[in-house]
């Protein structure tokens, strides 16, 4: 019985992207949100991003939050302009998560803190965000 663990999904290509390569059937990610997942991890886009799918509008409805990950050791050519090689650390701590995201700007230079997640007017940008579980 899965019905008391933390249900997480994970595949490569994205949902939404301007590729022809996203995954066009979205109907899972309903059935995803049914079954108790919580949120799903994805790759490919190259670009750190996060976003929120609602199945239910509720306060307390079920919901997936989509954590999209950068891109670890593409070849220079194949970044996206502005984004970094990035990668993310995920951690779970009682009923929350956080994502820290990690970038490299040089080809052989160190990982450090990507504070790219902003947080409103007049305030720094963050290297996390967190997601109550």
């Amino acid at each position: 019985d899965y019905g008391n663990c933390l249900k997480i999904a994970v595949w490569h290509h994205a949902l939404n992207s301007a590729g022809s390569d996203r995954i066009t059937d979205q109907g899972f990610i309903q059935q995803l949100a049914v079954a108790g997942f919580r949120f799903f991890l994805h790759g490919h886009i190259h670009k750190a991003e996060t976003s929120l799918f609602r199945y239910d509008l509720s306060p307390t409805g079920r919901k997936l939050d989509q954590i999209g990950a950068g891109t670890f050791g593409a070849p220079t050519q194949e970044l996206i302009p502005g984004y970094p090689w990035q990668y993310n650390l995920l951690k779970v701590k009682d009923n929350q998560l956080t994502v820290y995201t990690r970038r490299r700007e040089e080809i052989n230079g160190a990982w450090k803190p990507d504070s790219r997640w902003t947080q409103g007017a007049g305030v720094g940008a963050l290297d996390y965000y967190s997601i109550e579980l």
